[in-house]
């Protein structure tokens, strides 16, 4: 028996290493893999009990007989628990029936054949106990080709590979009764079947301790493949808090942890034992074991209700602009990526609209069909060379020609345009609209050099940035590299950032502006009047040029009543007035008559960017449209 003890030493040090990293993966917020401990301590008991009788064998004979009962009891439980573990990491929902008959019932007859075979009814028996280990080690096979598409091939196969080795020593200790080899297997499937359990970092989201977005993405694939094996339905609550980015901003990093904490706090509380994912900021799944409708809708009602309700405390109370919509599948969404796409458009319609309950259902489904082929198109827009970069030409009053012109980004659809304040939406919401931004500003650099635009009489191309740019730390040191690939000066540049929103100039956005001014690239504020930033922020930011909007440029010629068309020319005209008290030069946007025009001259206005003087038009047709122009 002397091989029998190392193997065992064996075993007991592999196993208590398992079970240090165990308790380690749990401090690290691992998912609570109770089962795969449960299999580690019954392993780790039944080696510990061996490795100790080994050097004090017991004399009487009871001892004896309670001994081989609990070691090999713990040694067949601890293999069942790792069958049950497949089980259930495999598929959720597999039946009671197939449990109590693949797993139960061979567990039953192993502890009855070790008992038979303890008090040496028969030495049949201890083979029977044996036969119903190698059953289980079957049944683990079983399952993992059985869903072997619901896994990584990798691990599958590992597996498969660990099952059949411990099969293998399980024979060997059969026929070789001193050579006690089946714990150290078991031990060695033990270790394949720790490491096989995701990282914390992957399943959880460092910043709420929440299951991530790759752990929704794994669970929501096994739920399908059970859904087309098994028929079935599952229904899950999409949780969206918008406008979550600014919460820092608004309330400092102190107060808005401690926001966060409260807002995950409350809704762990009531999801009430459900499963709760962080999918991106603000957006939030949740999910029971079953996934009946019934509960999804107990779930949903009492978030709305809680999101009625203020967060915060005498430091900060506020309330949370907030969406909630139920998903049933596989009605709704068909497969996985489907699935990823309706969440898109639920945080849309949301954000759009403010809804608290948003009805999927009701949606137009043809729309939803078509932003999901402009999806598509957007992401491959650049691979696919769909981009084209226009040009809209802006006149000075001053000077009377051309001085400037603003680049803007057209996206083929076969003989069609996709319009730009489609495509933008999507590309920002897809993140490829860093990639998009890039091929704009290799275009306009790569014009700006080779059409020599100095000599055309043009000063600068205007270039719009997104926030996601602005966003970027290397931004200053892309552009620049760029410039100095096209032998552009950063004067040529003229970079506009539009006014979209109330978090648009957040402090990296800030400090990239800064930069970049202080490298020579000049800025503009584009459509001025339809954003939410402080007047105070525009003035104290290196804005060189403000943008009027178009819509306030041409409210006072559109207005039904003399009242609404004075009230418009107020603003108008208040507007102009501000740019040019704090000296930035103007750009009225959207002039399309010479009545229109008349009134930009009488207020000052610096430049015309509108369709009275010229349309957006491709680069060849641009340059010639300038060279008429400047050359009266």
């Amino acid at each position: 028996m002397v091989s029998g003890y190392y193997f065992d030493i064996s075993a007991f040090v592999i196993l208590s290493c398992l079970t240090y990293a165990f308790f380690i993966q749990r401090l690290n917020k691992v998912e609570d893999n109770t089962i795969v401990f449960a299999s580690l301590f019954c392993g780790i008991l039944s080696s510990g009990m061996s490795i100790i009788y080994y050097l004090h064998p017991l004399n009487r004979f009871e001892l004896t007989i309670a001994y081989y009962i609990a070691s090999w009891m713990l040694t067949a439980i601890s293999i069942a628990l790792l069958i049950l573990f497949m089980y259930f990491n495999r598929a959720y929902n597999i039946g009671a029936f197939k449990l109590v008959v693949s797993v139960g019932l061979p567990l039953a007859l192993d502890i009855v054949f070790i008992l038979l075979a303890a008090f040496g009814v028969s030495p049949v028996f201890r083979t029977l106990a044996y036969s119903c280990d190698m059953l289980l080690f079957i049944t683990g096979i079983n399952i993992l080709i059985f869903y072997k598409k619901n896994g990584p091939t990798e691990r599958t196969f590992m597996l498969c590979i660990m099952l059949t080795l411990t099969m293998a020593a399980t024979i060997t200790e059969l026929i070789i009764p001193e050579l006690i080899v089946q714990r150290f297997a078991i031990s060695l499937l033990l270790a394949e079947v720790f490491f096989s359990l995701k990282d914390p970092e992957e399943q959880f989201d460092a910043d709420t301790g929440l299951l991530g977005l790759e752990t929704f993405k794994d669970e929501m694939r096994r739920r399908y493949y059970y859904m087309r094996r098994h028929g079935g339905k599952v229904s899950m609550v999409l949780l969206m808090i918008h406008g979550s980015e600014a919460f820092l901003r608004l309330l400092g990093e102190v107060n808005e942890l401690k926001l966060r904490q409260s807002v995950i706090s409350e809704i762990k509380r009531v999801a009430n034992g459900a499963s709760v994912f962080k999918l991106k900021q603000g957006i939030y799944a949740i999910l029971t074991e079953k996934g009946s409708r019934e509960e999804m809708e107990v779930i949903q009602e009492a978030l709305i209700s809680r999101f009625e309700s203020t967060f915060g405390n005498d430091a900060y109370e506020m309330e949370l602009p907030y969406s909630t919509c139920l998903i049933d599948l596989p009605e709704m969404a068909p497969d996985g990526n489907a699935l990823m796409d309706l969440i898109h458009v639920a945080v849309r319609e949301g954000r759009l609209y403010g809804k608290s309950v948003v009805d999927l259902e009701s949606l137009d489904l043809s729309t939803e069909e078509y932003m999901r082929q402009v999806d598509e198109k957007v992401r491959h827009a650049v691979e696919d060379g769909n981009l084209e970069v226009y040009y809209q030409p802006i006149y000075s009053l001053k000077e009377k020609r051309f001085v400037s012109a603003e680049a803007l980004l057209r996206l083929h659809d076969g003989d069609k345009f996709i319009p730009p304040d489609v495509f933008i939406t999507v590309a920002e919401n897809n993140g490829s609209i860093v990639e998009i931004d890039d091929y704009v500003i290799q275009q306009v650099c790569r014009m700006i050099s080779g059409r020599n635009i100095s000599e055309l009489g043009l000063k600068y191309i205007e270039l719009n940035l997104s926030v996601s740019d602005m966003l970027q730390d290397d931004i200053s040191g892309k552009l620049t590299g760029f410039a100095e690939m096209y032998h552009v000066h950063p004067s040529q540049i003229n970079l506009e950032i539009t006014e979209t929103s109330d978090d648009t100039f957040t402090g990296v956005v800030e400090a990239n502006v800064m930069k970049l001014s202080q490298l020579g690239f000049n800025f503009s504020l584009d459509d001025f009047g339809t954003g939410y930033s402080s007047l105070s922020r525009i003035i104290m930011m290196p804005f060189d040029i403000i943008k009027l909007d178009k819509t306030i440029v041409q409210s006072p010629f559109v207005m039904d009543t003399e009242q609404g068309r004075r009230n418009a020319m107020t603003l108008l005209e208040s507007s102009a007035d501000m740019i040019q008290q704090i000296g930035a030069e103007t750009v009225a946007e959207g002039v399309e008559t010479a009545e229109q025009l008349k009134e930009m001259e009488r207020l000052g206005v610096d430049f015309i960017q509108g369709y009275y003087f010229a349309r957006p038009m491709p680069e060849s047709d641009f340059i010639n449209a300038v060279r008429k122009m400047n050359r009266k």
